[in-house]
């Protein structure tokens, strides 16, 4: 059976094919034909190319507990428009046989190689040496570096992907670069990108990335990235001869604050500069790859707003976008 990727399907394709399943949800609705409640099954499924949504309209509650999140399915169906592309499902099955995982995980856009050129300029552009000496250790530890360049920084908010980590943590560092250039006589520069470098280095033991839908392991779900951030960077610390205690407690203390708000999952709030500036870094890095995807993952050229996003809260306003786009096209044409 050949593989039918989720960025060649378009409407009216009659599709066979393998999907990864990152989420499903059985949803309550009401007939026009019937004043009787019935529930149908919304399905987010992906492959290396991307995602689509994947609906069950009859006998869906018979066949929802036959697959769960992570699985690959077998799908029959046929690709429809609504708010976008979507499989209205007619057969689905878990598949029981071998499968390559990385044809049902998506992966960063960017070029890896080159975002690793970027993260070695960085641990080389530290001057503390003390601070270069944590990073260099880390990042030489074949385990760790293996884990940091491939796993994803979220499961389903941002970022969610095959290199996603290496690729928000550089945007973070860059934000912060770009802060503390403007804030040089009360930022430590070497701090505030170390931070930023080792700020998540925890979800590399918090998912399972091998996974289709990069589950959460039991120690992720138990202690959590900032914890585990913490003991990771501790654990090296403590092979450097002579590493200053504040420095240690710098860190320490960006790495559990870095959410912002005890209600957001930190421990404590930010009370440094640096922990500051880290925790608008990352929250501005995650909010704008969320609104982002919301935009690329519109597929409808007629619609000027997105469907609703629920951890946005909102939905998004696109009708400049198409205009431009449009301008675009027009004057390659006529240049044509």
């Amino acid at each position: 059976m050949e593989k039918q990727f989720i960025k060649d399907l378009k409407v009216g394709d009659r599709v066979k094919s393998l999907f990864g399943v990152a989420k499903k949800a059985l949803v309550n609705y009401r007939s026009s034909s019937s004043k009787a409640p019935g529930q149908y099954m919304k399905l987010h499924l992906v492959d290396s190319s991307g995602s689509i949504e994947g609906r069950i309209w009859d006998g869906a509650v018979e066949v929802s507990d036959l697959f769960n999140e992570g699985d690959v399915v077998l799908v029959e169906g046929n690709v429809a428009e609504f708010n976008g592309l979507q499989i209205n499902i007619t057969r689905i099955e878990k598949y029981e046989g071998a499968v390559d995982p990385a044809l049902f995980q998506q992966c960063t856009s960017k070029n890896r190689r080159e975002m690793v050129e970027k993260l070695k300029s960085l641990v080389q552009s530290v001057k503390n040496v003390y601070l270069k000496k944590l990073l260099m250790l880390i990042f030489e530890d074949k385990d760790y570096y293996s884990a940091y360049v491939n796993a994803p920084a979220a499961q389903k908010i941002h970022h969610a992907y095959i290199g996603g980590l290496l690729e928000h943590s550089l945007e973070v560092a860059k934000i912060c670069e770009n802060i503390a250039a403007d804030y040089s006589d009360v930022i430590d520069r070497d701090l505030l990108i170390t931070g930023a470098l080792l700020h998540d280095i925890g979800k590399i033991k918090e998912y399972d990335f091998s996974s289709i839908s990069f589950e959460m392991t039991d120690i992720g779900k138990l202690v959590g990235h900032l914890i585990l951030g913490k003991e990771m960077v501790d654990e090296k610390i403590r092979e450097i001869n002579g590493f200053p205690e504040h420095l240690k407690l710098a860190i320490d203390h960006m790495i559990i604050s870095h959410h912002g708000e005890r209600e957001w999952g930190s421990p404590e709030v930010p009370k440094t500069m640096e922990a500051f500036a880290l925790f608008h870094a990352d929250f501005l890095s995650a909010k704008l790859n969320q609104f982002a995807e919301l935009l690329r993952n519109h597929h409808d050229p007629e619609a000027s707003w997105t469907p609703w996003d629920k951890f946005l809260e909102r939905s998004a306003y696109i009708q400049k976008y198409n205009a431009v786009q449009k301008t675009q096209d027009d004057i390659a044409t006529s240049r044509d």
